[in-house]
């Protein structure tokens, strides 16, 4: 690290954060138009994410839409941790995406240096198993994890009590990565993917114990 990198100071402060939400939602009917899984698979195949400026617009539509979403979520999460290295933030921010991939069925990410880390390339998540059906369920929960490293001090969140506070966040997440060239990296992950994939609340409770619920 040299000294222009921890006393760095972009618009949104000095350093860098890595800063990560989750929100758990129900899903009644999972190829509404309108529910949360219809609306990723559709980012999925239209999402510009080979400039700094795509994946800003797609971490914003995604914290817009969960925010439109709030009457279907039940449980949700943040953390963030401020690094006066720009370095040592892109080394944490890169551990956690890791941690969080292995969770996860799919991924949508940047593409910076013309390799595809996302949807279709080598770092799409592993997906679950399923048995086969004859009908997929429409009913199911979901999780969404939107992931930043981003410049400054600034992108903090509160604490998640209640459906206002995970509100404060989305928003502040919203913002902040569209300002100026803050944004580092990014990642958006959902599950389930597969239309034949299920998962209960209490399948949610049990595999995601950070989530609070609201």
């Amino acid at each position: 690290d040299t000294d222009d990198d921890y006393f760095y100071k972009s618009a949104l402060g000095i350093g860098a954060t890595v800063a990560q939400i989750s929100v758990a939602l129900s899903v009644p009917r999972r190829n509404d138009p309108n529910s949360i899984l219809s609306f990723l698979d559709r980012l999925s195949r239209t999402a510009s994410t080979d400039s700094r400026v795509g994946v800003s617009n797609l971490v914003s539509q995604v914290s817009l839409e969960l925010m439109r979403q709030k009457s279907n979520i039940f449980a949700a999460n943040t953390e963030y941790k401020h690094f006066s290295s720009a370095q040592a933030a892109e080394k944490y921010y890169n551990k956690a995406a890791l941690k969080e991939r292995s969770k996860f069925d799919k991924e949508i990410t940047n593409k910076y240096g013309g390799v595809d880390y996302g949807i279709g390339g080598s770092g799409s998540a592993v997906s679950f198993e399923a048995f086969p059906v004859q009908v997929n369920p429409q009913a199911t929960s979901a999780v969404v994890t939107i992931l930043i490293a981003i410049d400054g001090d600034e992108t903090d969140f509160p604490i998640i009590n209640n459906m206002r506070d995970l509100q404060k966040a989305l928003t502040t997440m919203a913002a902040n990565v569209k300002v100026d060239d803050c944004l580092r990296s990014a990642e958006v992950l959902w599950t389930p993917e597969d239309s034949a994939d299920v998962l209960s609340e209490r399948d949610i409770i049990v595999d995601y114990p950070e989530l609070r619920r609201v």
